[in-house]
């Protein structure tokens, strides 16, 4: 069975530093996957690159066995595949539901 989510030797670099190297992973329908990792370590840049919010220097991402490393953000999203923002300030005069929408 094809993983639901490829990512195939991701490398992003910026200038001479190279924030990604050679990333490579599967995430199975179903399967819970953690990233970890101190303040710098890449995470978010991770995330960037397989919603396509940044472009990769090499590598690719695959859902559902589709490239889709190479589309627009908004494309990528509509496929299914997503990210939230992380928001430290509490929405006081909102619902939860108000705030996650």
């Amino acid at each position: 069975m094809t993983p639901l989510l490829q990512i195939r030797d991701l490398t992003r670099r910026f200038g001479g530093l190279t924030a990604i190297n050679a990333v490579s992973f599967d995430v199975r329908e179903n399967e819970i996957l953690s990233v970890i990792g101190p303040n710098g370590a890449g995470k978010s840049t991770l995330f960037k690159l397989i919603t396509s919010f940044l472009a990769t220097t090499s590598g690719e991402v695959l859902f559902r066995g589709e490239r889709i490393s190479d589309l627009k953000p908004h494309v990528v999203a509509r496929k299914g595949v997503v990210r939230t923002f992380q928001e430290t300030n509490i929405f006081k005069d909102m619902t939860v539901r108000e705030s996650v929408i």
